[in-house]
């Protein structure tokens, strides 16, 4: 008789829901990383930009490009904030997930650990089975021996 887990269903279930957990929090770790890698971008136009103004600032600039070139800095510095607290929701979003994730895994864990003890125990038994047939024949060939 082949080995059947009574619980097959329950596990196919819980290894289903940890995959869909897990293909969340990794979707959510790309959008950590997009708005993470929008910062580092932002950064570093806005770092150029500075060194723009500091160039033609030497050179000469007139009031209306400084003018300019602080509302561009400020909208930049705003800009910044709001994928910063954009940053800080989506990392604890991500946290949370990671949470679901881990016990759905631990749930899953769980119930492939409980049908690996009885796999287990299922073989020992056939084994020890196959060994009962194994001595008896060698016990009625034995016999057979005697009586011949």
């Amino acid at each position: 008789m082949p080995f059947l887990f009574t619980l097959q269903g329950l596990l196919r279930v819980r290894e289903l829901q940890e995959k869909s957990e897990l293909q969340r929090l990794q979707a959510m770790a790309a959008q950590v990383a997009a708005v993470r890698a929008e910062i580092t971008s932002l950064d570093a136009g806005t770092e150029h930009a500075r060194r723009e103004v500091w160039a033609e600032a030497s050179a000469g600039i007139t009031g209306a490009e400084l003018h300019f070139s602080v509302a561009r800095e400020s909208f930049y510095v705003e800009h910044r904030r709001m994928l910063h607290i954009k940053l800080q929701e989506m990392e604890r979003a991500h946290q949370t997930q990671m949470s679901r994730y881990l016990k759905n895994r631990q749930q899953r864990e769980t119930i492939s650990h409980l049908r690996d003890r009885q796999l287990a125990e299922y073989e020992l038994e056939q084994s020890r089975k196959s060994q009962r047939v194994i001595d008896e024949i060698f016990l009625i060939r034995q016999a057979a021996r005697k009586n011949q």
